[in-house]
């Protein structure tokens, strides 16, 4: 039994591995190489301003944690690497999270889907994993069974990401839009490199954060 538990487990890991890989590493590596001239919290106001937000509270943010929202009503938050950086891939998660923002209004319900499911991928495996140890400790779960209910957790967790994972393919479209319409870039080539990097973090989360951490 434990075996079936295991092998249905990582079958949504694998396909959220795989999509991760084709849809996001490769580019977020090429593109925090391209060098940009501002900084995320200037490219963060720019898009507001561009679409009547102006004057949405910009919120700098030292540390953040994984489930945190990043955003409400009339305030959005950056952490203090994001807002100083300049490369391309620092670029494109502002912009993720500007369109984000900008979903929010359409569509609240999405974005909280979305939010639930970041902090499910999580906190989920982790709690599990504390459990199943203790489980061990005091003799009542065999060390096959817990491999299997913590792989299980973490196959859980790659379902919430895989099935919430439109709400920020919606959100990159619309943060794409917007750079590409507003020319919130003067050169050609620092669009395009933000547009890639803003579409490819939309991906990087679908895989559960106790496993993104290790990748």
């Amino acid at each position: 039994m434990h075996r079936l538990l295991l092998f249905l487990s990582l079958l949504p890991l694998l396909a959220a591995l795989i999509l991760r890989k084709l849809h996001a590493d490769r580019i977020l590596k090429g593109s925090r190489v391209v060098a940009l001239s501002g900084d995320g919290s200037a490219l963060a106001q720019r898009m507001l301003s561009s679409m009547g937000q102006e004057h949405t509270e910009l919120r700098i943010k030292k540390r953040e944690w994984a489930g945190a929202a990043d955003s409400g009503d009339g305030w959005l938050s950056l952490t203090s690497e994001l807002a100083a950086g300049k490369n391309g891939a620092d670029h494109g998660q502002v912009a993720l999270r500007v369109g984000l923002y900008f979903l929010s209004l359409r569509d609240p319900a999405s974005v909280a889907r979305r939010r639930w499911a970041l902090r499910f991928g999580h906190a989920f495996p982790i709690f599990t994993l504390v459990v199943c140890v203790f489980g061990l400790c005091v003799g009542r779960l065999p060390v096959l069974w817990m491999v299997s209910i913590v792989m299980a957790s973490l196959g859980l967790a790659a379902c919430a990401q895989i099935l919430t994972v439109t709400t920020n393919i919606k959100a990159a479209g619309l943060a794409s839009v917007v750079l590409e319409k507003k020319r919130i870039y003067p050169r050609l080539s620092d669009e395009e490199s933000v547009v890639a990097a803003t579409r490819a973090w939309a991906w990087h989360s679908i895989v559960p954060g106790l496993i993104s951490r290790l990748m």
